[in-house]
């Protein structure tokens, strides 16, 4: 009867490591925004003019680089940005949504519950067949 019992407890911890863990969960944090400003045939557009904006007003301008890149390093809460370029009869348009999403779970907690529930209802079940299959054994 405790070897039994022994058994059982054992099977309950070896399971109970999967069961307890704890969730993890990533995120990222924009630091620095390059934009480059290229023409239709790929060579870099230095010296135009980019405007930044942030709900309809601008809130930056700016000039690229010779290699046609601007840095931005925008503010906490900024949201959606849209830069804008103009050069010689040229525009260009760029949207960015800088706000942080969480990340959708693959799988619900209700349903991972459900499935950790089965599994150690699997477990449990698996014993009591050794257990009876034992107690047959030993009457025959």
């Amino acid at each position: 009867m405790k070897a039994r019992l022994v058994l059982i407890l054992l099977l309950f911890l070896l399971t109970l490591n999967t069961s307890c863990g704890h969730r993890m969960m990533m995120g990222y944090q924009v630091n620095e925004i390059q934009v480059t400003a290229l023409y239709d045939d790929g060579t870099p557009a230095g010296g135009v003019e980019i405007e930044v904006q942030s709900d309809g007003k601008t809130i930056e301008k700016g000039v690229t680089d010779d290699e046609g890149a601007y840095v931005l390093r925008p503010s906490k809460g900024t949201g959606d940005l849209r830069f804008v370029s103009y050069s010689a009869g040229h525009k260009a348009e760029l949207e960015l949504d800088l706000e942080q999403k969480e990340a959708e779970e693959q799988i619900s907690r209700p349903l991972r519950a459900a499935a950790g529930l089965g599994y150690l209802l699997g477990i449990a079940g698996l014993s009591m067949i050794f257990i009876s299959r034992k107690r047959s054994q030993k009457k025959a």
